[in-house]
């Protein structure tokens, strides 16, 4: 196959997509759903999930740019291609830590400069930026035609200034007064379109009457960034064809991209999409399955937060959270569960209609292993550990169904652990240990599974087996494998058509290791 040129290095930019690219997965119906619904929407995803493409390919349409949407589903549709005047301020790439409020100040009005020098207007520029917004705004409205506003990632000064209280109100209370002229002048507005990562109750958009239309969560714009199974087996058929055999035919290579990037549900309808980045750096990567999207960094307000409020990131294995803790956050009153699922750490995995709580877990294999490496950073030693030991022959012995090998490699390894962020070791720690290591390995480790009997501790999931692992400290093996089979744990991956293995754990507080194992035969 000849290499097609897919948008790598994060192409942002609509217009060079559709020009210079062979790749674009269509997602203007949903553009031209909500530009004819709503005045105003507001769009919360993680960070390189397409959201500065979303505002670019929303740039062009209003530029009525009409040969760059031909062949896509907007060309279908009744759309008026009439031309409006574009305000587009990101704030993405600035940095507020120092001096917030100037920086702030200098991005807004060299935007707001630069869209009267493109349509040829003039301004007074007294007062402060919200007055200069106002009257850029009002000279378009009555001169050329009502504005269209879109705000990327409109939340970064807030983010980047999290640690910083006294600099972050000062910068709220700045964008306050910018954010309201949105909503005090929408009658001058054709459309607004504000991106971001969370949802700030007391930014004043959010506030009183006329808010903007929330989308982030529900499910006909669950897709509006990312890309579906659909999409990926039909705009990148022939990567697909190119790199199957590789991976032992089509449905195994599917299977395998399916657990490595694709997990993310915005919704509690279950319609999961891929991560666009990771998905095409695998295929220019010649099918390699790297952890593109999260090796490019974890985001710096999510590191400010651990360190600010010093969480215990250990317990966030099947987290559960009610709907009004997803965004609206106020005061000192941002949590962590929250806070990964904005940052694509976590993503929704279940919804309980009856109590209205979402269960919340590791989207993939590549955030799993990710976030595991970053666990292993701040809690042990044990990643420096696999970065320098035959890790090759732990991955062998779980796909061989080795259970001893396994066990005696795992010891190895949680020699090196570091408990000392534990007031005493409990089971719990235990889990956290193996599946960390486990995951950093690449396999799936969850923790704490739920089934109508009871919880199990661990499931590893490898090759043709599937390892249910009960831990148990300082008691007999017989207890372990007693509840392993009197609480018929196997019966939920009966039609897995996979090999059971059911095995037992006792650790040691003195030896603060593994002391003994068995295997439940039944």
């Amino acid at each position: 196959m000849t290499k097609r040129r897919l948008p790598i290095g994060g192409v942002q930019v609509f217009s060079e997509l559709r020009r210079d690219y062979d790749v674009y997965v269509d997602k203007t119906r949903h553009v031209y759903e909500m530009a004819s619904r709503y005045k105003t929407v507001f769009l919360a995803r993680p960070r390189r999930f397409g959201k500065s493409l979303l505002c670019s390919t929303i740039a062009s349409l209003f530029r009525a740019e009409r040969e760059l949407f031909e062949g896509l589903a907007i060309a279908g549709t009744d759309w008026e291609w009439k031309v409006h005047p574009i305000i587009h301020i990101g704030f993405g790439h600035g940095d507020f830590t120092d001096n917030g409020v100037e920086a702030l100040n200098i991005i807004i009005e060299r935007e707001l400069d630069s869209v009267c020098d493109t349509y040829g207007i003039s301004v007074k520029k007294t007062g402060d930026i919200s007055d200069l917004f106002v009257r850029v705004i009002t000279e378009l409205a009555q001169k050329i035609a009502m504005p269209v506003i879109i705000i990327d990632e409109y939340d970064n000064p807030l983010l980047n200034t999290i640690d910083q209280p006294e600099l972050n109100k000062k910068l709220r209370e700045k964008l306050k007064g910018f954010y309201s002229v949105i909503k005090q002048y929408g009658e001058h507005i054709r459309f607004a379109f504000i991106t971001g990562v969370t949802k700030f109750a007391q930014v004043s958009v959010f506030s009183g009457m006329n808010q903007p239309q929330d989308i982030s969560m529900m499910a006909e714009y669950c897709d509006i960034c990312g890309v579906t199974q659909e999409e990926l087996e039909n705009a990148f058929a022939p990567e697909i064809d190119s790199y199957a055999e590789i991976y032992g035919g089509r449905e195994k290579y599917l299977d395998k991209l399916r657990g490595f990037y694709n997990g993310y549900c915005f919704t509690k309808d279950k319609i999961s999409v891929y991560n666009t980045y990771g998905l095409l750096n695998h295929f220019e990567n010649s099918a390699d399955f790297t952890p593109y999207w999260s090796m490019s960094g974890v985001p710096s307000f999510l590191l400010k937060y651990f360190e600010m409020k010093g969480v215990d990131i250990v317990k966030i294995e099947e987290a559960r959270m009610e709907a009004g803790r997803f965004s609206d956050y106020r005061d000192n009153t941002i949590t962590l569960y929250p806070l990964l699922y904005q940052a694509g750490y976590l993503t929704i995995s279940d919804y309980d209609e009856n109590t209205g709580f979402y269960n919340l877990n590791y989207p993939n294999t590549e955030v799993r292993k990710t976030l595991a490496g970053f666990l292993a950073d701040n809690y042990s030693n044990a990643q420096n550990i696999l970065d320098e030991s035959p890790s090759v022959e732990l991955i062998n012995a779980l796909q061989n169904g080795d259970v001893d090998e396994f066990m005696n490699t795992l010891k190895w390894y949680l020699q090196t652990v570091d408990y000392s962020l534990s007031s005493k070791i409990t089971e719990f720690y235990v889990e956290f240990a193996v599946s960390n290591i486990i995951n950093m390995l690449g396999l799936r480790c969850v923790n704490e599974v739920h089934t109508a009997n009871g919880r199990m501790d661990s499931v590893i999931h490898t090759g043709e087996y599937i390892y249910i692992i009960e831990f148990k400290v300082d008691k007999p093996i017989e207890n372990a494998l007693r509840q392993i089979k009197r609480k018929n744990y196997a019966l939920i991956f009966a039609k897995e058509g996979k090999k059971i293995v059911k095995v037992g754990v006792i650790f040691n507080r003195e030896i603060r290791n593994i002391l003994e194992w068995g295997v439940d035969e039944g």
